[in-house]
């Protein structure tokens, strides 16, 4: 029988944290879940995420419990809290956790966005101000599964990709390392559940619920991410434009990517799908469909769907994906299975709801 784990949750209360707990509700290696929000302490979780009521049972605690936390056998803390929180806090945790003997031991998974990156410098570009623990940054594994699973086996401390990051890598990873792809230009709509359970100013249902507009033209933060996975895999001779847009969706990322490599690089259609079908073998979340994936057919679920066209050199590569599941927690559970040696699919082969 394989080995049970015990979980705590940084971050309960927000959209990635009630994922975190649907899922892992139903993952057979999970034995405990305890999940921590300041704000709703003592209330239980179907206060806050009322799919749970009846199914998953809890209350919120205002702080972990890092003692009793100590007995477990092995240790899991995802980390949900926003953007920044995490690298704030980290210092002053690994000294907790040290003390009660959880360091060496426990493996930290982090949804947000601050240990993706491996450089203070990298950081600063992609997020507009310093690292608040610059120290710790490169002692993450990049968690993108499909992309660095070997690395991922046995790590201590993983980063789970952003959802744009994720549905344009998982698009652009079986090409990764060819020359001269040229221009590639991406364009990826997402819902509103993207920005966090906090309304803002362009998240308010009002102004977003029949609107669709660009944001953060050419400077979103998850470009860096897919910038990093190209060049570290020795993609030469491309440049990347990226334009990301609120979708009047509550889940859900579509992702097009276009471009026109060279005759020489012998990217037929047949050969393109055959590259993606070979790339893609093992992965049991990247599903390859016919004519468009559709964002209906993979919210709620942890798949990635991708289809290909080719016509006169051109190349249209189309990605969709739950940014909640997939491009978050659902991918966060991935890691952990891999991690932990457990079955990477397990927990995850929940379908989605369709029609939704």
């Amino acid at each position: 029988m394989a080995h049970r784990v015990q979980v705590y949750i940084l971050g309960g209360s927000g959209y990635g944290g009630g994922e975190l707990l649907r899922l892992l509700s139903q993952h057979p290696n999970v034995e405990t879940i305890h999940a921590v929000s300041r704000k709703y302490a003592g209330q239980p979780f179907w206060k806050v995420h009322p799919n749970l009521r009846s199914v998953v049972n809890g209350t919120f605690e205002a702080e972990p419990d890092w003692v009793a936390f100590a007995q477990a056998e092995n240790p899991v803390v995802f980390s949900a809290m926003p953007h920044f929180e995490l690298a704030r806090q980290l210092q002053e945790l690994e000294a907790v956790w040290d003390k009660h003997g959880l360091k060496g031991r426990l493996t930290l998974i982090d949804l947000s966005g601050d240990f993706r990156l491996d450089s203070a410098e990298a950081f600063e570009r992609a997020y507009g101000k310093p690292h608040p623990y610059p120290q710790a940054l490169g002692g993450f594994v990049y968690g993108l599964p499909e992309w660095q699973k070997e690395k991922i086996k046995g790590a201590r401390r993983i980063a789970s990709p952003g959802c744009f990051a994720t549905a344009i890598q998982l698009a652009l990873l079986p090409l990764a390392g060819l020359k001269n792809l040229g221009f590639i230009a991406v364009s990826a709509a997402t819902g509103s559940s993207g920005a966090g359970a906090t309304p803002s100013e362009t998240t308010h249902h009002p102004t977003r619920a029949n609107d669709f507009r660009a944001y953060k033209v050419l400077s979103h933060q998850h470009e860096a991410e897919i910038l990093r996975m190209l060049e570290t895999e020795r993609t030469a001779g491309y440049s990347l434009a990226f334009v990301p847009h609120s979708a009047p969706l509550v889940r859900g990322i579509f992702a097009t990517v276009q471009l026109h490599p060279p005759a020489a690089l012998g990217l037929t259609a047949k050969t393109l799908r055959k590259r993606y079908e070979d790339f893609y073998r093992d992965a049991p979340f990247v599903r390859l469909v016919e004519d468009t994936p559709r964002v209906a057919a993979v919210v709620g679920s942890n798949f990635c769907d991708i289809a290909l066209h080719e016509k006169d050199a051109n190349i249209v590569i189309m990605t969709t994906l739950d940014n909640l599941v997939k491009g978050m927690a659902g991918q966060a559970i991935q890691n952990m299975n891999i991690a932990k040696s457990l079955q990477e699919n397990s927990g995850l082969l929940s379908v989605g709801c369709y029609p939704i």
